[in-house]
């Protein structure tokens, strides 16, 4: 299949945040106790701010589009994007996403490229991301393209349990 993958337009937001909400499904973890519907809401929020930073030169965003146009997938890259723990400057990937029918075609594999370029032709030594450890395809997609585990984020659940009293 033959496609490209250009710099996103403002006009391409909307899909990006369409597909990446939609695809967040797989990102929220086991631990929690969110309705799907509820972090879908919350991540087309936190994703209109695309639409301002997109002339941003610290971020790249990039769509992959079939030679017809049609939408296949994106990936949201920062540069500069500062180690909490060594105050280092580093690449890192916000959001990969794309859609169902054209995975396992390398479409992610050559975003991920395409990210990582943007990111070294502005200076980072490394690129780091986020991903659900409970998402076993994308962990392994990304050991595929040579991302390590560097930390693991622990979370406990602290509170209590109601408790249902059939006396009141």
């Amino acid at each position: 299949m033959q496609y490209r993958i250009r710099p996103a337009k403002k006009n391409d937001i909307k899909n990006i945040i369409q597909l990446a909400s939609d695809m967040v499904e797989h990102s929220i973890s086991p631990l929690r106790d969110v309705l799907f519907e509820d972090v879908k809401e919350y991540r087309k929020k936190d994703l209109d701010s695309l639409y301002s930073s997109i002339k941003d030169p610290n971020i790249g965003i990039f769509i992959a589009e079939t030679m017809n146009g049609e939408f296949i997938g994106h990936v949201i890259s920062m540069s500069n994007f500062v180690e909490s723990s060594t105050g280092e400057s580093q690449g890192y990937v916000f959001d990969l996403s794309v859609r169902k029918k054209f995975n396992r075609l390398g479409i992610g594999a050559r975003l991920m490229e395409i990210a990582e370029e943007y990111c070294q032709d502005a200076g980072m030594k490394y690129m780091a991301l986020n991903v659900t450890a409970s998402n076993m395809p994308a962990v392994k997609f990304y050991e595929s393209q040579g991302y390590s585990v560097e930390r693991k984020r622990m979370l406990k659940v602290i509170s209590k349990p109601e408790v249902k009293n059939s006396f009141s």
